[in-house]
């Protein structure tokens, strides 16, 4: 069954990637540098309020849920998704409170309480359908969720902005246009367990908040703020930045964290279908290594071909367009780097939700504190003439670190198991990126070395170890 699942969620998130790497592009193409600067802002914001907005709730289900039986699951679902829309006023307060402080200043935003209102409205939906996302996986019912995701979010926003940016219109429609369709697919998911709409919406709002929630509270705070960390630290740095950089800088920096929290759930797309099968595994005390030993060889896999895509899209465009008039700069290296950063969390999310169940959460937080405010720091001195996705990538690549040291402690004998396509396609990655030619012999390597792997990609699919 994962495997049906993990070709699905797969394939509809890399056929998602196509449609809004268009969507970005268009959005860039039409709008002006001051708008597409506040439509990054925007979403960056949005992306990390609705990460708090999910209240701890998202750890919660990760590790508790696959060991539950539905009835609870369902109580405690309605639960969650009733506390995070009693929390919408606060994440208001916070936007008013950013306004006062003069950080939206140099944007000049008209209808500022508009933009506020869509995206507080935008931060509730996102933190409840990705709740309910991981509720789904830990009922394995995450096919209606992938394929409604693709349709709504993916496919149809893309052929409605397009209408919208050739006539004309502003961010404003562009987000609310979001805020519909999320809805939708909000709607369309939550009711997989046949039940009505109505009748769902009536147990969460009769549903009572105050009992036995934020239970566990100790796993989940501590995991709460590893996820915030993690997912919060790109969108942290993007916004200390906007402070000191020019509406076009910021342009060109919006696009690459665009792509970044937009990529990055199709990265690690395979990952996110073990939580459940590490969750239980840890229950039972299991202290077999090979799960993870053969997704990460799997997940550098698919690192590979993204890496690869990377390097052909952007030297395909080149090819035909000139790009900087269409624009107005260059885009090519925060594409590359911001591809490049994606890639790193696949090759460490496995090892690390082990480290995370198997109580040594507190050690984690700690080191990843310590790194995130090392770097935040750094960043800080130099804002003004530094590449942001630089210092993201040494993040990333410290994270890596940290969670390959603490998933040695429980498996000492534990190695890194990368498939040789990886490395194939970082070398010419690297070459592409400092404009080394002959990128077609590059990549007949790659296909002949690629082609060797996806056997041993295949068997891995077809193993026990998936049973």
């Amino acid at each position: 069954m994962i495997r049906k699942r993990a070709l699905i969620r797969y394939s509809t998130y890399f056929s998602g990637v196509s449609t809004t790497a268009v969507s970005i592009f268009l959005i860039n193409y039409y709008l002006d540098s001051n708008e597409f600067a506040v439509w990054g802002v925007a979403n960056s914001l949005i992306y990390i309020l609705s990460q708090l907005g999910q209240l701890t709730y998202v750890q919660h289900v990760e590790k508790y849920f696959p060991n539950l039986n539905d009835e609870d699951k369902t109580e405690s679902l309605y639960k969650f998704i009733k506390t995070t829309v009693v929390f919408f006023p606060f994440w208001f307060f916070i936007l008013v409170l950013l306004y006062f402080l003069n950080y939206f200043s140099k944007f000049n935003i008209t209808n500022i309480g508009y933009l506020f209102l869509m995206i507080t409205i935008s931060v509730v939906i996102e933190a409840s359908i990705e709740i309910v996302s991981k509720y789904l996986l830990t009922k394995e019912q995450t096919i209606g969720l992938d394929k409604n995701e693709f349709l709504y979010s993916k496919f149809l926003r893309l052929f409605i902005f397009v209408l919208l940016l050739i006539n004309g219109f502003s961010i404003y429609h562009l987000l609310f246009t979001n805020i519909v369709l999320r809805s939708f697919l909000l709607v369309k998911v939550i009711k997989t367990d046949n039940d009505s709409v109505l009748n769902i919406l009536k147990k969460i709002i009769t549903t009572q908040i105050w009992n036995d929630n934020f239970t566990k509270i100790r796993y989940t705070f501590v995991a709460f703020g590893i996820k915030t960390l993690l997912i919060a630290f790109l969108n942290i740095l993007f916004l200390i930045y906007s402070n000191f950089a020019t509406s076009e800088a910021i342009a060109v920096a919006s696009l690459g964290v665009l792509i970044i929290n937009n990529l990055r759930p199709a990265v690690g797309s395979l990952t996110s279908l073990l939580s459940p099968m590490i969750s239980k595994n840890v229950e039972k005390s299991n202290k077999d290594s090979k799960l993870i030993t053969n997704f990460l060889y799997v997940n550098s896999y698919s690192a590979s071909f993204f890496l690869v895509i990377a390097v052909l899209f952007v030297e395909t465009y080149n090819q035909f367009f000139n790009i900087i008039n269409l624009v107005g700069y260059d885009p090519d290296r925060v594409i590359l780097l911001s591809i490049l950063a994606c890639t790193i969390s696949s090759l460490y999310y496995p090892k690390l939700w082990h480290v995370k169940f198997s109580n040594l959460e507190t050690r984690l937080l700690k080191l990843l504190g310590f790194i995130f405010i090392s770097i935040l720091i750094l960043f800080s001195f130099l804002a003004i003439s530094s590449d942001l996705f630089i210092f993201y990538i040494l993040f990333e690549g410290l994270v890596y670190l940290v969670c390959f040291l603490l998933y040695k402690t429980e498996f000492p004998e534990f190695k890194n198991k990368l498939s040789y396509s990886l490395y194939i396609a970082l070398i010419i990655f690297i070459l592409y990126l400092n404009n080394f030619g002959f990128l077609y012999y590059q990549l007949i390597v790659y296909v002949i070395v690629g082609l060797r792997d996806f056997k041993q990609v295949k068997k891995i699919l077809y193993s026990e170890s998936l049973d």
